[in-house]
């Protein structure tokens, strides 16, 4: 069934933009909705220079068109403090074609293959189940692994990430004790377009994606997209320093979207409809299983709901969404794959909602309320033939206030947490942000907060390593950041943190079973500078160390965490054209016990604009070649040339 939907997406895409030509502009009857124009809130300054972008392949300078998303309008509901880290028009000069590739341009945070197939993102040592993926404000982790392979989300839909380190507000609700990646897709309301998007590379692999959206009425409108993945990589294995022994990857992969959206004054309305099916194998993964696991077949699907409205001064908004997941997989004694053995068959769904109101009390002060509710449920038919499942609830409620007067900003929330069919006690959370910049050059920054979050589904229930009495994990976070601009040319940034994890849920070494430990402190610096930003030629270097330790593993207490960690870039730009040249390095990291060596890789990427408003990206990951394992006895891929080729039509 999802397939078909894929294939009638991209039947829709081309006759959304064709249809669109009778329709009237919306910007022009009403400009100030259309841009999303309202008052600030925030005491963000105004950059000028600065221009919100919703054309992902062509610059504005090119086009002359610039279209503010609603979802960053500034009299939003809730201003989340998120940074805006990448645009569209970044992603489509990079050659970025998923969500993965797109937060491996970011140093500081580390993307990764993931244990059951495809790639995470880890900030400052946070992994899955911690760190809170958004899109368009609803959180998009599955509802079983808490996780999200980041590679299966196409860019042709973006137009911001925006990024947190610390963790997420009491507002936002369940979760996020490691960060918040915040993404923005295009609206349906705007200028008829179709984007596409192709790639191909050594690997080798295939990706195609595309979007098409119209006005279907005055103030109604329709965006459709579709994506494909085709992964032909074979994995070299090598079990026990024996012989490297290929594995064929095999992935296929097809996904479809569509959005519904009316928008009049203040009022707008939004449904969201997404789903995804597809396969693959995994090489050995993080959970001690030397098996080769095989996902026979995965069908994910979620559907939302958002409603925005002003009424007596209040900012009111209501979302409620749902999220399925049913998988079968099945493990292999052999990598041949010739002896099939144990299975696990799992269906989870979450459904859950939330209310938002916010109301400005002078122009300096601002108060703001939240309800969140969400529930999960599992049934799981395990490797053994043994049965599990369960449910998990959990209800939030939190309140806050915005301030911004001057050099002065603060943000600060708290609320309650009250879980419901698992063993714990309601906890409180709590956010505190104070930013004084007393001058344009200038900037300081104080966060400190406490938040939790439950077990997943997976952690609980999976008949192997799951545990039913873990209990939730709590964080207490605390950061200094200091950002310098002593020059136009020049930016400086250093931050210091410490995050204290009390219950961290990890695999234990006697038991291998999930375990709750005691206190687990992960603490870190992370510096940057970056020169002559969005000039004809510039670049940037940054470095982070981070140590994670315990009382029961001490230092370098966590798999898959080096360090050190060093980037340095230098990028340029000459009319329709440019390039960038960037070196990443690592100390080595620890995976089950097994020392993986440092390593420094060597990028090189170009892009050029052509006729036919087209654009072209060539990229060389690894550019030198070298040999280092990702995960224990699985070589990277090595050299990797990518070419992408991707345009947009109004």
């Amino acid at each position: 069934m999802f397939r078909c939907w894929s294939g009638c997406a991209l039947i829709l895409i081309p006759i959304l933009a064709g249809s669109a030509r009778a329709q009237p502009d919306p910007s022009s009857s009403d400009p100030d909705q259309a841009s999303g124009v309202g008052p600030r809130t925030s005491g963000e300054p105004v950059d000028p220079e600065a221009e919100p972008d919703d054309s992902i392949f062509l610059d504005p300078a090119i086009t002359g068109e610039a279209i503010v998303i609603w979802g960053e309008r500034p009299d939003k509901p809730f201003d989340r403090d998120t940074e805006l880290r990448l645009t569209g028009e970044e992603l489509a000069r990079r050659g970025a074609t998923n969500l993965a590739e797109a937060l491996e341009l970011l140093p500081d945070l580390v993307v990764r293959e993931q244990g059951r197939g495809g790639r995470q993102v880890e900030i400052r040592g946070a992994r899955k189940g911690s760190v809170k993926i958004l899109v368009d404000g609803m959180s998009i982790s599955d509802p079983y692994y808490g996780n999200l392979d980041i590679s299966s989300i196409p860019v042709t839909d973006i137009v911001q990430i925006r990024v947190s380190s610390s963790p997420a507000s009491p507002i936002d609700g369940v979760g996020g004790p490691g960060g918040v990646i915040e993404v923005h897709t295009r609206d349906a309301i705007g200028p008829r377009l179709v984007a596409a998007r192709v790639l191909g590379s050594t690997l080798p692999s295939a990706e195609a994606s595309a979007t098409g959206r119209a006005m279907i009425g005055r103030h109604l409108a329709l965006r459709a997209s579709a994506a494909g993945t085709l992964g032909m990589r074979d994995f070299a294995v090598m079990p026990d320093g024996e012989a490297a022994t290929v594995v064929p990857e095999e992935r296929r992969q097809a996904a479809s979207a569509l959005r519904l959206e009316y928008r009049r004054g203040a009022r707008r309305a939004v449904a969201d409809i997404w789903a995804q099916t597809g396969g693959y194998v995994v090489p050995p993964g993080e959970d001690g299983a030397q098996d080769i696991l095989v996902i026979d077949d995965e069908t994910q699907a979620r559907a939302g709901i958002a409603v925005d409205d002003q009424m007596r001064g209040w900012r009111l908004q209501a979302r409620g969404y749902g999220h399925l997941l049913v998988r079968d997989s099945r493990y292999y004694a052999d990598l041949a794959l010739e002896e099939p053995g144990r299975g696990e068959e799992l269906e989870a769904t979450r459904a859950g909602g939330a209310l938002l109101a916010s109301r400005p009390l002078g122009p300096r002060f601002h108060v703001i309320g939240s309800a969140v509710l969400d529930s999960e449920q599992a049934d799981v038919v395990g490797f053994d033939e043994i049965e599990t499942g369960g449910r998990a609830t959990l209800i939030e409620l939190a309140s806050g206030a915005q301030f911004a007067d001057g050099p002065w900003r603060i943000d600060g929330a708290a609320g309650l947490a009250a879980p419901f069919g698992i063993d714990a006690s309601i906890w409180p959370e709590a956010k505190l942000t104070t930013t004084w910049s007393p001058a344009r050059a200038l900037a300081l920054k104080l966060i400190g907060g406490r938040k939790g979050r439950l077990p997943t589904l997976r952690e609980r229930f999976r008949p192997d390593i799951g545990s039913e009495e873990l209990g939730p994990e709590q964080v207490w976070f605390g950061e200094t950041e200091v950002e310098l601009r002593p020059s136009r040319w020049l930016e400086l940034r250093l931050a210091s943190y410490m995050r204290r994890s009390n219950g961290l849920i990890r695999l234990g070494g006697e038991t291998r079973q999930l375990v709750n430990l005691g206190e687990f402190d992960t603490r870190g610096v992370d510096t940057a500078a970056v020169i002559a930003s969005g000039r004809a030629l510039g670049g940037g270097a940054s470095y982070s160390f981070t140590d994670a330790v315990s009382q029961e593993s001490g230092s370098d207490a966590l798999d898959f965490l080096p360090r050190h960690r060093a980037t340095a870039w230098i990028e340029g730009r000459a009319g329709r054209a440019g390039g960038q040249l960037r070196v990443r390095s690592q100390s080595d990291q620890l995976d089950q016990q097994t020392t993986l060596p440092a390593r420094t890789l060597l990028d090189v990427s170009a892009w050029a604009s052509l006729p036919g408003d087209l654009t072209a990206s060539l990229r060389l990951d690894n550019a030198t070649g070298v040999n280092y394992e990702e995960r224990a006895d699985v070589p990277s891929a090595g050299r990797v040339l990518v070419l992408v080729v991707q345009g947009e039509w109004k």
